[in-house]
């Protein structure tokens, strides 16, 4: 097994995400095949067509921001780090938060449907429903530095305080 899929400190880089994936992986299949089969149901009204270049506005910091916390966790987890500069100092969930907040809304806007919006939806819940349990592992490996760090970066949102 390569070493980046090894547990360090009793997690692995995989974290809670499979449970996340699988969690949502259902709806965004909903949505792609709403979306191909259905495109006059999840079509948004053509009032809204205007909107469509904001698309591509969600899109470059969605992918900015999941490209730095991918390459960030494949190069720090390995040597046992907290992360918390780079995109990991904009939130704490980052990889998430780019689809949940960048791109899912990026492609339902550039494609003019409605149905990754929801998708983006269900991922959210998914996130709050299963991330508790990584960060307290985190909080149980890092202790005070993880609690310092969950009450300055909030867990979604970027740049964002946590309310406490």
């Amino acid at each position: 097994m390569p070493k980046i899929f090894k547990s360090m400190n009793g997690m692995n880089i995989i974290g809670q995400g499979g449970k996340i994936m699988l969690s949502a992986f259902p709806f965004l299949i909903g949505a792609v095949a709403i979306h191909i089969s259905a495109p006059q149901l999840a079509s948004l009204p053509a009032a809204l067509d205007f909107v469509k270049p904001v698309g591509y506005i969600l899109m470059l910091p969605g992918t900015v921001l999941w490209l730095t916390a991918v390459v960030q966790l494949l190069t720090e987890f390995p040597k046992g780090n907290l992360i918390t500069t780079g995109a990991y100092g904009v939130c704490r969930n980052p990889i998430y938060s780019s689809f949940i907040l960048f791109i899912l809304p990026g492609i339902s806007i550039l494609t003019f449907t409605w149905v990754y919006f929801a998708a983006a939806a269900f991922l959210f819940v998914a996130v709050l429903i299963f991330i508790g349990k990584e960060e307290r592992q985190l909080e149980s490996v890092f202790g005070e530095a993880y609690a310092n760090y969950r009450s300055r970066v909030d867990r979604i949102l970027p740049f964002v305080r946590p309310l406490m």
